[in-house]
């Protein structure tokens, strides 16, 4: 990647730049070190005297306001890229990507996406002969990127057919005159930033995916400072950044805006992301190799995945290793990807890759795990993958394998390292493993590479006899479990590391989440002569690398530890401790993460409680754990598999006896189980495991997990992982421990980490989030017992004292008195200081995210109240701010938008508490009648800064309403409005008086009804009346002249404002003149002319958007 090149610094009186700003610099950065061409929107937009968009050979142009592909440069494109075919295939080929067969914004992406990588299959028809041969036709260069077209447009933009929805792009990338790519930046220091952007993109997706944004591969959403990518079709937590050099390893980047006087001189993320996704040959590579589209159980292509950065670097260093590995010594190498970083997705990108890589000779692919269920949940990874050249096969038998193996190139196989296994009386005659295949071009990847792989020399170890079977083939592991360092043995097998992208890694990128460690431990009284240590590494040694049936015998061994775990009494104990944890978790992890589930037998929409995951030592003390959970909760359990709360599952036969027996399912029954685990939408909430599920399982909505087994290294690692799945907002997985496992945890966690030391830590202690809730809850306090000086005297709210009522009313009412408390003016408050509302929303919010960590602790009982009241007041302020914004007709912010779902699904009297009108004491205001009574009311309010607040916001609305497009009133009533507010803010007017001013300026807003009427103008014309008036000496012109000035000026702009005039600075230039000409002509004051055709223009602007809806 390039060396950073810092951006020009600012002035002294610093300024925060806008998307503006950030648009400018990315198109530069695109521009170099790149190579995508910047040209301006309005350049490239349809014209009604070009509708083929190639009149002028030189400016190639859209063809329609709802299309942004480029016919003429995707014309020459294809020529020049298949010199074989004649006009009229490449004309067919052309309009394969204009032509639409579906609605479904993915469907068409999918489509679209086959053309681009298999190319358009086109008949062609020798005249000669007559003979019509297939001929694929390619619109882009894939064996040489840089001789692609690439061409970077800003401000682009899209409208629907019926001209009444307008967009703009902040910027297309396009190749070849195919949009692939678009980017919408937002101002670094706005509340939500980047996602906002995302929020803007997948409106995008919603209104042109399936038409003109159907091409689009790669959708970028930055605010500068923070930046990530994927496509129109991913959700924001698999959104990406791609922060890393070409070796994978991350580079420090700025968190000060590169303008800044403070200035760091390192890069943002918006500048390295554009280099490390748009440079040609990785954007193209990217686009055909790292796009994974899959099917569901149906056949049916659903979802698609880019790969991440540190997956695309893993893959490629890889593939160039296998390269050398098949021509050498057939070590390729391991690569470390922790649980949860998308291990499973880079195999499929691996396979692929190397299927298709011309100097592997079309190879066959052997892929082994060394447990059948693994083998299963990774096969239909690959099965479903579309990504993938062939289908693959499973080989259940070590004949199928030799079968499958015999075929002399091609081909994708799963099995099992148990295929591998000698027999005993094979090992004690000292037998070597049969030859396979003595091919060359065979590739195996083996899915978690540890102790099963170490015993190279051992006889009948499962590497030696993988060698011995097949001596030609070059090896590849893949594993999210670090190697031992006991032991070298892995390494010698499979060769050096090729990549470790760890725990600390996965956590820093947003890979995963956080996990949290919880201790319950619940006392397990042990016979003087078992110890624990011995037995838990006794069971570990029995049941690694074995099959179901030494597994049994392995479990028989840990009997005596069973009844002591599973005593009754115990059990009992366990269930309530987990009934009770879990019911204050749920709600907790509901409001956190956000997720609506939909209405369902006529209940009311809530916010999903994601899924827990108990595990137990054994299937009889699993059983007997249910049993007590739903004695004390009945409505939990159902007898049908497809209903009930909570479920046990594991596997078994017809001799297993009761309580076992009771949740005995077939294989399918256990899968269909497995789907409502991982389906946010379901009600299932708790599953209780022995063994099943613990690797493999992925559900992003699992967010605790309940361990009461012993576990150890990588078993536990891998348990630990059910619950690191990023999931719409969830802040961090939590594991509860009741056995008291924190030594074997510390030590895996050691291994986790590359350089031994999790720093900062990837799994903390839940007690330590404890702390942090008492020291947030500190601080509020404080901030709302004395957070305001007014005339030297401190300022605060007894809040603590209006909560001592246990009703539901005087909760409300301490909410609404401490949200009016927030917005007390600070006129004594030091310049650049917070205020006391943006402490306390800060405090607040860091007090509700650690919360969600330790929701159970006994520690914070006494203050519970105080949490949810804290919580209740800081949605309430968010809720107050989403109608001021929508009254100044602004969207509201994601984290607004977060509150405001919140509140809907969960606040305790909510309409009570988020309606500003309500909580001021006053219905909505009708601007246009204003009596006594309600200024009376306004006055004698007990909140009188939310109704201060209340008729604010009414006037902006008003304002608004009477003058939708008039720049210059919207302005002029803003601008009067605001200082207002800043003299009450800043002490230079009281209640009384301030309530005066606005009340009258209400009434001047509320006349302005009828200006255009007693002006003789329409509303459009009263608008350029207003622009051209803002000076005594243009009034001295008489309304008569001033009305035919606008006529005039209203007539000509609406001839020339044309869809993204503005952005053509020819246009512009030529209607300034115009302007310019039109006033000289009826003698407008020459002295104010400069200032009027400035006025007129930014009027043409806003009435331009209006009239081309």
């Amino acid at each position: 990647m390039p060396a950073h090149k810092p951006a020009p610094r600012g002035s002294a009186a610093y300024q925060a730049p806008n998307e503006a700003w950030w648009e400018r610099q990315a198109l530069d950065w695109l521009a170099e070190p790149c190579g995508w061409r910047p040209v301006a929107g309005a350049d490239i937009a349809p014209r009604k005297s070009d509708p083929t968009g190639m009149a002028d050979p030189d400016a190639p142009r859209r063809t329609a306001w709802n299309d942004l592909v480029l016919p003429a440069r995707l014309t020459a494109a294809i020529t020049a890229i298949n010199p074989h075919l004649p006009p009229d295939a490449v004309a067919e080929a052309v309009a394969a990507f204009s032509v639409r067969e579906s609605n479904n914004p993915f469907h068409e992406f999918h489509r679209i996406h086959n053309l681009l990588t298999s190319g358009v299959k086109i008949p062609v028809t020798d005249r000669a002969t007559g003979e019509t041969t297939t001929h694929t036709a390619w619109a882009l260069d894939f064996t040489d990127p840089y001789a692609n077209d690439f061409l970077a447009a800003s401000q682009v933009t899209l409208k629907s057919p019926d001209n009444t929805k307008t967009r703009r792009l902040d910027i297309v990338g396009y190749v070849n005159g195919l949009p692939l790519a678009v980017i919408e930046l937002k101002s670094a220091f706005s509340s939500a930033g980047a996602r906002d952007g995302h929020r803007q993109l997948s409106t995008y997706r919603g209104e042109y995916g399936a038409t003109a944004l159907a091409p689009v591969a790669f959708a970028v959403a930055s605010d500068g400072i923070t930046a990530r990518v994927g496509t129109l079709h991913t959700s924001w937590e698999h959104m990406a950044p791609w922060d890393v050099d070409d070796k994978n390893v991350p580079i420090p980047l700025t968190t000060i805006h590169p303008t800044h006087n403070d200035a760091d001189g390192r890069p943002t993320a918006l500048e390295i992301l554009l280099a490390g996704v748009f440079e040609p040959a990785r954007f193209l590579d990217l686009l055909s190799n790292f796009l994974a589209f899959s099917k569901d159980k149906g056949g049916a292509v659903d979802t698609v995945r880019l790969s991440k950065a540190h997956q695309y670097i893993a893959v490629n260093k890889a593939v160039d290793r296998t390269v050398t590995a098949v021509a050498g010594d057939g070590q390729i190498g391991v690569v470390w990807h922790t649980q949860g970083s998308g291990k499973s997705e880079e195999m499929n990108f691996y396979t692929a890759k190397v299927m298709k890589h011309p100097a592997l000779r079309n190879p066959t692919v052997l892929v082994l795990t060394d447990r059948i269920d693994l083998d299963n949940q990774l096969y239909g990874t690959f099965a479903r993958s579309e990504l993938l050249p062939e289908q693959p096969v499973k080989a259940n038998t070590t004949a199928q394998l030799h079968t499958h193996l015999a075929v002399p190139s091609g081909g994708i196989i799963f099995s099992t390292l148990q295929k591998f296994r000698l027999s005993k009386e094979e090992q004690e005659a000292g037998l070597s493993h049969q030859v396979l295949s003595a091919r060359q071009n065979i590739i195996v990847i083996v899915d978690e590479a540890h102790r099963s792989h170490y015993n190279l020399l051992q006889i009948g170890g499962f590497a030696k006899n993988l060698r011995d079977a097949l001596p030609h083939a070059s090896l590849i592991a893949f594993t999210g479990t670090p190697i031992s360092n006991a032991t070298g043995d892995t390494l010698a097998v499979f060769g050096d590391y090729i990549d470790i992208y760890d725990l600390n890694r996965a956590v820093r990128d947003g890979a995963t989440v956080k996990v949290y460690y919880e201790a319950r431990h619940i006392p397990v009284v042990l016979p003087e002569d078992v110890d624990i240590d011995l037995l838990d590494g006794r069971a570990e040694d029995l049941t690694a690398d074995l099959d179901e049936e030494d597994r049994k015998r392995a479990r028989r061994a840990m009997a005596a530890y069973e009844d002591v775990v599973g005593a009754p009494d115990r059990i009992k104990k366990l269930a309530a401790d987990i009934v009770e944890h879990w019911e204050t978790r749920r709600a907790v992890m509901a409001q956190a993460m956000n997720r609506l589930l939909p209405a369902q037998n006529g209940k009311d929409t809530r916010l999903t409680p994601g899924k827990g995951m108990i595990v137990g030592v054994s299937r009889r003390v699993c059983a007997e754990l249910y049993n007590e959970i739903v004695a004390l909760r009945p409505d939990w359990h159902s007898d049908d598999d497809r209903d009930g709360i909570i479920k046990c599952v594991y596997t078994g036969n017809a001799t297993d006896e009761q309580p076992i027996q009771a949740h005995v399912r077939s294989q399918g029954a256990i899968k269909e189980i497995q789907k409502r685990a991982a389906d946010e939408d379901d009600r299932l909430e708790l599953v209780i495991v022995q063994s099943l599920w613990l690797t493999g399982f992925d559900s992003p909505p699992l967010h605790t997990l309940y361990l009461d087994k012993p576990m150890r290294g990588a078993a536990l690692m891998q348990a630990i992982a059910r619950v690191n799945r990023r999931f719409g907002e969830k802040p961090a997985g939590l594991v509860v421990d009741f056995l008291g496992i924190i030594d074997n945890l510390t030590k895996a966690l050691a291994e986790y980490t590359h350089d031994g030391q999790p720093t900062p830590p990837v799994i903390e202690r839940a007690i330590d989030a404890v702390s942090l809730v008492q020291n947030q809850h500190s601080k509020l306090s404080h901030i709302l017992a004395g957070g305001i000086t007014i005339e030297g005297r401190i300022i605060g709210i007894d809040w603590k004292k209006q909560l001592r009522s246990a009703s539901a009313k005087s909760f409300v009412n301490a909410v609404l008195n401490t949200v009016e408390y927030l917005k007390t003016p600070e006129p004594e408050l030091e310049e650049g200081k917070p205020t006391v509302s943006e402490r306390f929303l800060k405090h607040a919010r860091d007090l509700a995210n650690s919360h969600t960590l330790c929701p159970t602790a006994l520690d914070l009982r006494t203050i519970q109240t105080d949490l949810v009241f804290f919580e209740a007041v800081r949605q309430s302020w968010l809720k107050i701010k989403a109608q001021e914004r929508e009254a100044q007709g602004l969207d509201s912010t994601a984290d607004i938008q977060l509150a405001i779902r919140q509140l809907t699904a969960l606040a305790v009297a909510a309409d009570d508490v988020v309606d500003i009108y309500q909580a001021a004491g006053l219905e909505r205001p009708d601007l246009t009648h204003l009596d006594e009574d309600f200024i009376r009311r306004i006055r004698e309010s007990q909140r009188p800064n939310l109704a201060i607040e209340a008729l604010r916001q009414a006037i902006e609305r008003e304002v608004r309403a009477v003058h939708p497009n008039n720049i210059v009133k919207q302005e002029n009533f803003s601008e009067k409005l605001r200082q207002t507010i800043n003299k009450y803010i800043n002490g230079s007017l009281d209640t009384a008086t301030v309530i005066a001013e606005l009340v009258a300026f209400a009434k001047e807003v509320s006349a302005d009804r009828t200006r255009a009427t007693d002006l003789g103008l329409s509303e459009d014309e009263l608008a350029f009346y207003d622009a051209v008036t803002q000076n005594a000496s243009a009034l001295a012109l008489g309304r008569d002249k001033l009305s035919a000035i606008v006529r005039d000026l209203v007539s000509q702009v609406r001839a020339d404002a044309t869809v993204d005039w503005q952005y053509s600075e020819q246009v512009r230039a030529r209607m300034r003149s115009k302007v310019k000409r039109l006033l000289r002509r009826y003698g407008y004051p020459p002295d104010q002319a400069a200032d009027a055709v400035d006025r007129v223009l930014r009027q043409a602007e806003a009435s331009a958007e209006a009239w081309t809806r």
